[in-house]
Order: C-alpha cells, then sequence, then structure tokens
C-alpha cells in the first residue's frame, strides 16, 4: 500500500497489508504477494548488484541481496505494521522475544547503563535481563510501572532506557503512556514498550511519545496459532538503522513463509480483536459475579484500578482478563482447567480460540514464587485470553468447568 494512503483508516490499511501498489503488469499481477521462498537474488549486472548491497535503489525502493539481510515478504509486512504503528520503518524478527532483546540494544543497554522496567514484564522478559544484560553491567531497576507515583520513580532513578508493556502479563494492569513517555523525555530516556496485547488497533504507542513499540506477532497480530515471529516498530531513523543491524548481525530474520502467514493475519486483526474485546466484556462480567471466583482483573470493569487510563488510551478494552479462583491452590486451578470442553489449556495468547493458561506454569514459570507473589500472582491465578466463539459458549463452558 502506498505510504500516500495514510489517510485511511487503520481497518482499511490493515485490510489492504501486503497488497501491490498498482495492478499494472500487461500480464496481471497477484493480489497476495507470492512466498519468495529463494537465499539469494539475482541482479541484472555487478553494478547492479554493488547498488543492492547498500539496501535501496538510487530511487529508495528495497533491495535484496540474501535472505538474512531480508526478503520481499518480510519486508511488506514490516511496511505494514510501520505504516499501522505509525512509525518510520519495522524491523521483523524470529520471535517477540528477538523483537525485544534488539529493542533493547538498539535504546543503547549496555555496560553502564540503567534500565527501568516494569515489575509485571512477561516471565521470560524478565529473565533476559537478568540473565543477558545485568551479568555485562546492566543496572536492572524492576518497579511498580502501573501506579500514580510513576513519575516520581522515573525521575528518582533517572534511567537510560524504560521498558514497560501496555498491558502486564497475566494481571491486565496498564501504563499511563503519556505521563511515561512525558517522564521519560524529561530525563532522558529511551522508550521501549511491549504493544502485544493491545495491537495497533487499540492504540499506537508511537503517537502517545514511545521510541520503540514491540509486538510478539506470533499473537494477535498472526491471530490463527500457526505462525511465530517479532515486530519492532521505530518512531525515530537512528533507531531503526540500529534495529535493522542487529537484526542482519544476529540471524534474527523472519522467513518469508511466516511472513506470508503473519499478512494474512493482519487483514483480519480488526474484526477479530473487536469480537475479542465484546466477548472478552461480556466474559468478565459473568466472571464477576460467579461465587466460585474471587476477583476478575479485567480493564474494561469500573472498578479496575486503572480503567480511566484505559479508557483514556484504548478504542477498546482488550481481549485478555485474568480471575482468581477462591480456592487459592494450584490443585484448584488444575481441576478446573481438565474440566474445561471449549476453551483450550495452552501456553499462548491471541488465537481465534478461547485459551486459558495458569502463570505459575507457564508465562511466570521461570521465576521463584516469592517474585510472582511480589507482583501479585497467586496460585488460584488464572489467565484467560478470549476467542472469536460465540459468548455465550465460552461462559457456558467456564460454568460447567467452576461448577
Amino acid at each position: 500500500m502506498s505510504q500516500h494512503d495514510h489517510h485511511w483508516s487503520i481497518e482499511t490499511c490493515l485490510v489492504h497489508a501486503g497488497v501491490p501498489n498498482r495492478l499494472s503488469d500487461v500480464a496481471g499481477r497477484a493480489t497476495v504477494l507470492p512466498i519468495h521462498a529463494s537465499t539469494t537474488y539475482l541482479h541484472p549486472s555487478a553494478e547492479a548488484l554493488d547498488q543492492a548491497f547498500s539496501g535501496s535503489t538510487a530511487s529508495g525502493e528495497r533491495t535484496f541481496f540474501y535472505a538474512r539481510y531480508g526478503n520481499p515478504n518480510a519486508c511488506a509486512f514490516e511496511e505494514s505494521m510501520a505504516q499501522a504503528e505509525s512509525g518510520v520503518g519495522a524491523v521483523a524478527f524470529g520471535s517477540g522475544m528477538a523483537a525485544i532483546y534488539a529493542a533493547l540494544l538498539a535504546a543503547g543497554l549496555a555496560t553502564g547503563t540503567k534500565i527501568l522496567a516494569s515489575r509485571d514484564l512477561y516471565g521470560p522478559t524478565t529473565e533476559l535481563l537478568r540473565t543477558v544484560f545485568a551479568p555485562i553491567g546492566v543496572e536492572v531497576i524492576l518497579a511498580d510501572l502501573c501506579s500514580s507515583t510513576t513519575v516520581d520513580v522515573v525521575h528518582a532513578e533517572q534511567p537510560d532506557v524504560i521498558l514497560v508493556e501496555t498491558i502486564s502479563n497475566p494481571l491486565v494492569k496498564v501504563v499511563d503512556l503519556d505521563a511515561m513517555s512525558a517522564a521519560a523525555q524529561e530525563v532522558g530516556a529511551v522508550t521501549v514498550v511491549d504493544s502485544t496485547f493491545t495491537t495497533p488497533y487499540l492504540v499506537k504507542p508511537i503517537e502517545h511519545g514511545f521510541d520503540l513499540v514491540v509486538h510478539s506477532a506470533t499473537k494477535y497480530i498472526g491471530g490463527h496459532g500457526d505462525s511465530t515471529a517479532g515486530v519492532a516498530i521505530s518512531a525515530k531513523r537512528t533507531l531503526l538503522d540500529q534495529l535493522r543491524t542487529y537484526a542482519i548481525l544476529l540471524g534474527a530474520m523472519l522467513s518469508p513463509f511466516e511472513s506470508h502467514l503473519l499478512l494474512r493475519g493482519l487483514r483480519t486483526l480488526s474484526l477479530r480483536v473487536e469480537r475479542q474485546c465484546q466477548n472478552a466484556a461480556q466474559v468478565a462480567h459473568f466472571l464477576q459475579q460467579h461465587p466460585a471466583i474471587a476477583c476478575v482483573h479485567y480493564p474494561g470493569l469500573p472498578n479496575h484500578p486503572q480503567h480511566a487510563i484505559a479508557t483514556r488510551l484504548f478504542h477498546r478494552y482488550g481481549g485478555l482478563l485474568a480471575f482468581e479462583l477462591q480456592e487459592q491452590s494450584r490443585a484448584a486451578a488444575f481441576r478446573f482447567m481438565n474440566r474445561l470442553q471449549l476453551c483450550l489449556p495452552a501456553t499462548t495468547l491471541g488465537d481465534v480460540f478461547s485459551l486459558v493458561s495458569y502463570p505459575p506454569i507457564s508465562s511466570h514459570r521461570t521465576l521463584t514464587e516469592a517474585d510472582r507473589s511480589n507482583m501479585g500472582i497467586t496460585e488460584g491465578c488464572i489467565r484467560l485470553s478470549v476467542g472469536i466463539e460465540q459468548a455465550q459458549d465460552i461462559i457456558s463452558d467456564l460454568a460447567q468447568a467452576l461448577e
């Protein structure tokens, strides 16, 4: 899609993700980009090959010469994500963790620097900070960045990099993106946000002042549980160049097959997320009134601590929620999960199916029980990624499992 079409709504832009600009070839051109399963690319002359190594033609068109440096399918996905997130560009990776790692490197995280990160981060992200960055001399500060004291924490710590998630996993806490980016600018920190749970359909963090936006595209963007990928979108050209460099040097490129599936997923993203948000709201209200449930965590509920922030920032409240069983035990959680018939017990989210996960053995398994307790993750905590099934069917399944 042409960059001149940026005035179109995000729904329209997503539908046309990866579609060629014009169908002008005499022989006809495919409306879906073919899969370029090639490790290398030929050019008409040695001079043209030399130009290709620069990454673009004289007119600015992207060039290809070796798969580790990119392929047409990944390029189309990157351009679509950059447009969806209002960034200057994007870089695709083989997984969400690879995208986070590269984003932190691009942000300048190195020996002698300090990162202020949300203590509610996805478990492996916290492990990345502790096992990869801390040993090389990065000072890692974990703090509650979803509270009213966030700005004070930023001013007190004076970090070089700030890492947050739009919605935390699994307790769906919400970060005030506006306050965070403003405080970061005051102290000169580079801001990185994992926006996996919100997608560009719900919020575009770059429009709220963030420097780098990361997605595990495995989740809502792919949306069908059949592709693994990550993507980082930059608000600044210098950071984008750094992202590209690290992707190439780390060999973290995205295959053309995965890219093809992700572009397919993007075209229905708005429809899927809209339905998931609608279903999640109904499920949250049902669970809130059920006697076997101690509490429900969902930004769309008026009693959620950041409900007002979520209302200001998000187009919808998201398709993810968490709840706590009255019986706070692993045995009770297992009994509940084993009784489910429609909702699938799985360690991912964002699929068309409704998926149930138990954080102590999945997303936050590598953390200690004390760490989980400090984050508020109890032994009775269940995460539910609501799918696009009929809402009453989801509720009926939850009801029978809770009996």
